[in-house]
């Protein structure tokens, strides 16, 4: 009886090491890990404006957690333009007007 109880433990504890996710394809090989890299390929993602910094002449921007100032580039993107409530960011011919508290964005 001992034994029998040792068994199904052991058993059980060896299923419980054994970790199936959801979001795993169940066509995939077994032990098959698919890689952390996105296929999507594009258009960089705009960067969020967090905050606009001016001492006197000179202004600073945070974007995505980066400090930028004029001229200096986020994802590729080109900071051109700054005032005291919005940024304007150039890529490709084409320009991104940025406000501090607006919910829209506009583009040229």
């Amino acid at each position: 009886m001992d034994r029998k109880i040792a068994w199904t433990a052991a058993l059980l504890l060896s299923f419980g090491s054994v970790s199936v996710s959801a979001a795993q394809d169940p066509t995939a090989p077994l032990g098959w890990v698919a890689s952390g890299k996105s296929q999507a390929k594009g258009q960089p993602r705009l960067p969020q404006l967090q905050s606009i910094i001016c001492d006197g002449a000179q202004c600073s921007v945070i974007l995505s957690g980066e400090v930028v100032s004029l001229g200096g580039r986020v994802n590729g993107y080109t900071l051109t333009h700054v005032s005291d409530s919005s940024v304007t960011l150039s890529r490709g011919g084409k320009k991104w007007h940025l406000a501090l508290f607006a919910e829209n964005i506009r583009t040229n």
